[in-house]
């Protein structure tokens, strides 16, 4: 066996390793963001709108996210900058080269190729081009400034730690380090980790001592994990689903109703009615009757919204019964002032049905029986129709003066 195969089956478990490393944290929801390294848009070709970068659009509304560093896009925007200008000037060049075989104005195909590129500079466009990305993939720039520790930086540097290395050209790691820095830093405070897509070599060394960056090799890699993770999160949902149904969780409904009760203010109740004329409307009280999973057998359908640490928050939707009692006063328009006259009012009790959106948070995802820690009622507008209605004059003379 020659040194170049011993190197290579080196490089294969060292990949290896990383590999179930990233995996283990993302089945067990550390992992909650993937970030791309710079020398990844370099394989891609920059080619934003194509191939595998195409699929980070993915993750635009996702629950997992998506962040870049600062630096890196700096960069990025810096060689696209430099490819485009470059590319420019070759076609300028051609085209110009041209008026030797054929019979055209010299200076005619370089207005051919304005009208063709726009008139935006290199460095315009691509500015243009990159925040088009950032936004259909609904990525999160992270930066530097705010999240930098530079006194580790500078450790880092002249102790020689990663990603600088023994080499004479190691200051051209200080964009590596920087985006590193940033992003371990920002998901430290977010408390989550992040899945780094990478084939530095001092950029994976640092992710190996780091416990917020998980080093993987290759984008469609990470997005095939990205994948099995969201897979994942489906079984343990459609699990929790069907131990609800079996009775695991026999207060549940209990437990939803309460916490329902005392947060049914936080739903934005509008009562509406048709009259005949004008009138104002106060809501008085809103009281549950009852709170059902809205589906025909009654059963939950879960949804994953968040998943870190072996926590687990779904939502599902809650079919409500309410009572509610309204006070209406109703007023007409006086055909020679033109002022709004009282004309009576009336007090209505009416019975309604709703849905809203609950969460519930689910810890020990590993254990036979899950353990319910939180539920909450997610704010929302509902209304109330009152139906017809009309003054409430009971005993009094309907023809008298008011």
């Amino acid at each position: 066996m020659n040194k170049q195969t011993i190197k290579n089956e080196q490089y294969a478990a060292l990949k290896a390793e990383r590999f179930a490393e990233a995996k283990s944290k993302l089945l067990d929801g550390s992992i909650g963001a993937i970030s791309v390294d710079t020398c990844i848009f370099t394989e891609a070709g920059y080619r934003l709108d194509s191939g595998t970068l195409k699929h980070l659009e993915q993750f635009k509304g996702n629950a997992f996210r998506l962040v870049f560093s600062e630096m890196t896009f700096r960069e990025i925007h810096g060689h696209i900058t430099k490819h485009s200008d470059a590319a420019k000037g070759k076609l300028v060049s051609a085209l110009r080269g041209i008026g030797k075989y054929w019979p055209v104005q010299i200076d005619k195909p370089v207005l051919d190729v304005d009208e063709l590129l726009g008139s935006d500079s290199a460095k315009e466009m691509t500015s243009k081009k990159l925040s088009e990305f950032i936004t259909r993939c609904g990525g999160q720039l992270i930066k530097a400034k705010s999240n930098l520790d530079i006194s580790e930086l500078l450790e880092r540097y002249f102790n020689v730690h990663p990603p600088f290395e023994s080499s004479a050209d190691k200051k051209s790691e200080f964009p590596d380090a920087i985006a590193l820095l940033s992003l371990q830093a920002w998901a430290r405070d977010e408390g989550i980790a992040i899945l780094f897509v990478t084939k530095d070599k001092g950029c994976k060394s640092f992710c190996k001592g780091s416990e917020q960056l998980y080093a993987v090799d290759s984008l469609s890699d990470a997005l095939a994990l990205i994948h099995e993770r969201d897979t994942h999160c489906s079984e343990l949902c459609r699990s929790l689903e069907t131990k609800i149904a079996h009775g695991n969780y026999p207060d549940l409904n209990d437990k939803i109703e309460n916490v329902i009760s005392e947060e049914i203010w936080s739903i934005d109740w509008t009562p509406e009615a048709d009259a005949f004329c004008y009138y104002d409307a106060e809501l008085e009280e809103v009281e549950l009757i009852s709170a059902v999973f809205d589906d025909p057998q009654r059963c939950p359908e879960f949804k994953p919204v968040d998943y870190r640490n072996d926590i687990l928050v779904v939502k599902t939707s809650i079919e409500l019964e309410v009572k509610a009692s309204c006070g209406f006063s109703f007023f007409v328009k006086d055909g020679v002032d033109h002022d709004m006259v009282a004309i009576g009012s009336s007090f209505i009790g009416q019975k309604e049905f709703v849905n809203v959106d609950i969460l519930l948070t689910f810890e020990k995802l590993s254990n036979d029986a899950p353990e319910l820690v939180r539920i909450e009622l997610i704010p929302t507008c509902r209304n109330i129709d009152f139906g017809t209605i009309e003054p409430d004059y009971g005993d009094e003379n309907s023809s008298g003066e008011y």
